[in-house]
């Protein structure tokens, strides 16, 4: 069976870079033991969906399932917006860099909204629950680390799940993400540094997942493009990035004939109704942050907006 990961590409199992821009991500929990039981690590299999009742080939995910991603979104949901907004109208210097998980944000509801409605093919029920595991991963990755940097530089988790960790090339932040029992990994160059050759340790191969044809990325496309796995110049230092939406993946979207005409018929009426995932709205600023237009699927698009949503002395952020 297919698990519909990216092999050892995986970015939600396995170290990636250390970004400040995004230093949530470190916190990023992988599946324990009992992955079955929970919905944002469990295994994709075939009694997730079912058959639809009126319709033949087609299919419909099973209530049950799509219940407890709605749970865990809305969880995530109340757990990220106050950060959120508490980033918005930050000024201090320790946080400029930060980028909230935004992206994350409206992907997670995009993919629920697609997980709702109809599949024909297996590979598009699989790549939807899976964009949305990845989504609600990272968001609670934002969570977990908000909470963990509130407690002070000298915080010390009693106990911490396994995290995916980050690759450092800086000694500080290494200790400092190993004394909060992150897992860290330190690029060590030889010319400054021998490390004892008896102690060295052969690193685990990366089989937690299995790269399968589902996951190469097709030459057209039924889902937007950011289900897939992109195409980048340089996989160790972009592949991550470029798979969140925050740099440029070099594949084009391509879409099938059948997504072509929801698109064309969804365009212009979401074009007039304006609707959007969430406003963020800090003082006299307003953000908006749209659904897609055609071709920009997976993106954040930021405007001011006519239309605001406003309450006196406090920010406000609603879907």
């Amino acid at each position: 069976m297919v698990d519909g990961l990216w092999g050892e590409h995986e970015w939600t199992l396995y170290p990636q870079p250390y970004c400040r821009e995004f230093p949530y991500l470190a916190w990023l929990r992988l599946p324990s033991k009992n992955a079955a039981s929970d919905a944002l690590t469990r295994p994709i299999h075939k009694r997730m969906w079912q058959a639809h009742p009126e319709k033949s080939n087609v299919h419909l995910v099973d209530p049950g399932v799509f219940s407890e991603f709605q749970d865990k979104l809305a969880d995530v949901k109340a757990a990220v917006l106050n950060p959120f907004h508490v980033l918005h109208a930050n000024t201090n210097s320790r946080f400029l860099q930060v980028q909230p998980p935004k992206t994350a944000y409206a992907r997670a509801f995009e993919a629920l909204d697609r997980l709702e409605k109809e599949f024909g093919a297996w590979r598009d029920f699989v790549e939807v629950a899976r964009g949305l595991q990845r989504s609600l991963l990272e968001l609670l990755a934002f969570a977990d680390w908000w909470h963990d940097i509130q407690q002070g530089e000298d915080f010390q988790p009693p106990f911490r799940a396994p995290t995916r960790g980050a690759i450092f090339d800086d000694e500080n932040l290494y200790a400092n993400h190993a004394r909060w029992s992150i897992a860290s990994y330190i690029i060590i160059r030889n010319d400054l540094f021998a490390l004892d050759p008896n102690k060295r340790v052969e690193p685990s191969p990366r089989n937690l997942s299995r790269m399968d044809m589902m996951s190469v990325q097709p030459l057209i496309h039924s889902l937007y493009l950011w289900y897939y796995p992109p195409h980048v110049k340089d996989v160790f230092s972009l592949f991550e990035t470029a798979a969140r939406g925050y740099a440029e993946r070099l594949d084009t979207f391509n879409a099938t004939k059948g997504l072509k005409r929801k698109l064309d018929k969804g365009v212009n009426r979401r074009a007039d109704e304006s609707r959007f995932f969430f406003c963020v709205r800090s003082g006299h600023r307003s953000r908006h942050f749209f659904r897609w237009p055609q071709g920009q699927e997976g993106k954040v698009s930021r405007s001011n907006y006519a239309w605001s949503i406003k309450q006196p002395r406090a920010a406000t952020t609603s879907r």
